[in-house]
C-alpha cells in the first residue's frame, strides 16, 4: 500500500491569501501548478483545465469562508464591542465584495462601510436569486399536482416525460 501524505490545502489556500487577497480565482492561479503540477499537466492534456481551475476555486470559497483562527482572533480584538452582538450571528468570518473580486473579513468590511454595502447587496441578490427560483419551482409543482388531483399518488412517468412537459408549457409557470 502506497503511503502519501495529503497536502494541507487550507494552508496553501491562507498562505496564497496572504500574497495575492482573497481570491478565489487569484489564489487558485498562484498556488494551482505548484501544489498540483501533476494534476495540472493531466488536465491540460486531457483537455479538463477549466473544469480543474473552477473546481479548484470552489474549494478555495470553502475554505476562505471557514474560520481561520489566526482571523477571527485578530477581527473579534478589531470589532467595536457594540457590533459584537450582530456580528456572533453571522454564518461567516468573511464575505465576498464583488468589485474587489475578493473576501473581505468582517471586522475588514465594518472598517469600509462601502465594502461592507457591497458585500451585502452581493448576498442580498443571491437569495433573492434563490427565492425567485424556488418560486418558479413552487409553480412548476403546482402546474404538475394540478394534473394529478391527489398529491399523495405517484405521477406516472407519462406526466414527467420531456414529451408531456412540451404539451404542458402552455400552462402559465
Amino acid at each position: 500500500m502506497l503511503s502519501h501524505r495529503t497536502p494541507d490545502f487550507a494552508r496553501y489556500v491562507w498562505d496564497a491569501a496572504a500574497r495575492v487577497g482573497r481570491s478565489a480565482p487569484r489564489i487558485v492561479d498562484d498556488i494551482l501548478t505548484a501544489v498540483f503540477p501533476k494534476t495540472t499537466d493531466a488536465a491540460g492534456v486531457e483537455g479538463a483545465t477549466k473544469m480543474l481551475r473552477t473546481g479548484c476555486i470552489s474549494e478555495v470559497k470553502r475554505v476562505l469562508h471557514a474560520p481561520h483562527p489566526d482571523d477571527c482572533q485578530v477581527d473579534f480584538a478589531e470589532v467595536d464591542p457594540s457590533f459584537m452582538p450582530l456580528v456572533k450571528r453571522l454564518q461567516r468570518p468573511s464575505y465576498f465584495v464583488p468589485n474587489l473580486d475578493m473576501e473581505l473579513t468582517v471586522a475588514d468590511l465594518i472598517a469600509n462601510p462601502s465594502h461592507l454595502d457591497a458585500a451585502r447587496c452581493f448576498i442580498r441578490s443571491k437569495g433573492m436569486e434563490c427565492l425567485a427560483e424556488a418560486d418558479r419551482l413552487d409553480r412548476l409543482y403546482q402546474a404538475v399536482i394540478g394534473q394529478n388531483e391527489d398529491a399523495s399518488t405517484p405521477l406516472p412517468v407519462s406526466v414527467m416525460s420531456p414529451a408531456n412537459a412540451v404539451q404542458q408549457s402552455e400552462v402559465s409557470i
